[in-house]
């Protein structure tokens, strides 16, 4: 996971498959993972660039099934205040 401060928001630029479900289930795992969550407990933006949500790459080529697991849980990541943004 990448992440950039851009004036008073928090902004994931790359979000990796693995990142993705550990944060969705609010497991953060690694130091990026602990940032984002603290940022979210306390009130502040954060958002994620749309095109560094690595799942979308795999739009053809994945299963349906599991590329609507990860539509769930980017839709969970929204649910818990992480917006969307296109760059």
């Amino acid at each position: 996971m990448t992440l950039e401060r851009r004036g008073d928001a928090l902004v994931i630029t790359r979000l990796p498959l693995q990142d993705m479900a550990l944060l969705s289930l609010a497991i953060p795992l690694s130091p990026e993972g602990e940032q984002v969550l603290a940022a979210l407990l306390r009130g502040e933006r954060v958002f994620v660039l749309a095109g560094g949500l690595e799942y979308r790459q795999y739009r053809r080529t994945a299963p349906r099934g599991i590329y609507q697991k990860f539509t769930a849980m980017e839709r969970r990541l929204r649910e818990m205040g992480i917006g969307r943004r296109r760059s």
